[in-house]
């Protein structure tokens, strides 16, 4: 796998060696992205959707390209488009469907070539504007610069979500070369066993001061009071969660909530959707290839899947189980020092430092618990909302306010494929419920039953 570099620092003693780091980091994150692609093996398979609810794999080729124009456009740091019609088709990213709302709409989807050219054109256009762009230091959210930064950070976004759509490509379509190569390890798993957190407060929201770049929903504040409760040592596994599968948890809808059990309906699934059950063998799906269920990996389902296991688990646990909070996975994420351009070494399978896949869930500790960074991201009860103090970025006005309708749960903690700022603490991304990225979950046991609140849409937007 290509090397990540971090995800630069908005200060600096030298505009010249920024200039150079700034330089690194897009040509890395564009060559990252590119390697992703290069996984498929005939062109015809970007057309295809293997995720109704997505666009097909053509459109996010093309739209992380647009999005560097377009904002460049907006920001008046450009006057003209590359290419009218191709960034018309590929601007909006923002395709997070219902599950029940498949999208028929018909695209006139550029030619692949077409797509590489354009690609290379733009890559041209806005290496030339680093090279040559006035800069000072430190980089603020008004600058050049920081379109440019937002331009590598929304790539990276779409690394990992283009790279969950090529998992759910038939093997067929994609080659299957050494630098994006599984974990090949898999043993029995581990027994997961709760460890107790002591209740303390946490500040929530990202500094403006802070020496890294964030989106827009990660800035405010917000103090939150954390009772006592008790974290699950691991992630679920494969292992734990068949326990479920083979309980006839698909079946049996009082697990479920009533979106669950709406949801559960309507797909008829029975298991998690990157397992396959075949001659009385499971196997699990990766990026390029699939293999006999690693037991010890982590489990990966939505949020309704992973609630629903918790309701099933109810009934052997003492207390009430369920999903952390946001404020409570910071409590776990005190056990990681620092972040990615503080480490001396990746504690964690994430940044793409180890695996194209996850690994098993006892291998990575930290602290007390293991994989509160990395292998795959955690759900969480809280829907995302605004922190005190937000704002949108005028160049970026609807990245988060879409996602404030309490639909959209927050997801921590990063996967294996989550670089630059994802791998941050003070990341905050969510999805609607149903969806799937590599995502798995951690469970919470606490001695009170209430519900945490969820959050609703404050910043009313004309």
């Amino acid at each position: 796998m290509i090397n990540q570099l971090n995800t630069p620092t908005l200060n600096g003693n030298s505009i010249a060696e920024k200039r150079q780091e700034l330089v690194a980091y897009f040509k890395n994150t564009w060559a990252t992205y590119e390697s992703l692609f290069s996984l498929i093996n005939q062109d015809e398979a970007y057309f295809l959707r293997p995720e109704p609810l997505r666009h097909p794999l053509v459109f996010y080729f093309g739209h992380t390209a647009t999005f560097y124009v377009n904002k460049l456009l907006l920001g008046k740091y450009i006057k003209n488009r590359v290419n009218s019609r191709l960034e018309a088709i590929c601007a909006v990213g923002v395709d997070e469907m219902s599950w029940d709302d498949l999208n028929s709409e018909h695209y006139e989807w550029p030619a692949i070539d077409e797509v590489r050219a354009y690609r290379q054109q733009v890559y041209n256009l806005v290496l030339n504007l680093i090279e040559t762009m006035e800069l000072t230091l430190p980089i603020r959210q008004d600058s050049l610069a920081w379109i440019i930064l937002m331009g590598c950070e929304h790539e990276r976004i779409h690394l990992e979500t283009s790279s969950v759509i090529i998992r759910m490509l038939p093997l067929k379509w994609l080659s299957n070369p050494e630098e994006w190569q599984p974990c090949l390890d898999s043993s029995n798993a581990p027994e997961n066993v709760l460890v107790p957190v002591s209740s303390q407060g946490v500040f929530l929201g990202k500094k403006i001061q802070d020496s890294t770049f964030g989106w827009d929903n990660e800035y405010g504040e917000q103090a939150v009071n954390v009772d006592n409760f008790s974290a699950a040592k691991f992630l679920v596994s494969n292992a734990e969660y068949m326990a479920f599968v083979e309980a006839d948890g698909y079946q049996l809808t009082q697990f479920w909530c009533q979106e669950g059990q709406a949801w559960l309906a309507f797909t008829q699934a029975k298991m998690p959707r990157f397992w396959r059950y075949s001659n009385e063998q499971y196997y699990q799906r990766n990026l390029t290839s699939e293999m006999a269920l690693p037991l010890d990996w982590p489990v990966e389902v939505n949020y309704l899947e992973a609630k629903a296991f918790c309701q099933w688990r109810q009934k052997s646990i003492k207390g009430f189980i369920r999903l952390p909070t946001e404020a409570e996975w910071y409590c776990l994420r005190k056990h990681v020092a620092g972040d990615q351009h503080q480490w001396s070494e990746v504690p964690g399978n994430i940044d793409l430092a180890y695996y194209a896949s996850s690994c098993p869930v006892n291998r990575h500790q930290q602290g007390e618990f293991f994989d509160v960074i990395g292998n795959t991201w955690q759900w969480t009860e809280s829907a995302i909302d605004g922190f005190a103090g937000f704002n949108v970025h005028p160049l970026y006005d609807d990245f988060s306010t879409p996602t404030f309708d309490s639909k959209h749960n927050l997801i921590k903690g990063g996967s294996w494929i989550s670089t630059g700022n994802e791998t941050l603490a003070s990341s905050r991304y969510a999805f609607r419920r149903h969806f799937y990225q590599h995502a798995g979950f951690r469970y919470i046991v606490s001695d009170k039953p209430e519900k945490p609140a969820v959050a609703f849409n404050k910043f009313e937007t004309s």
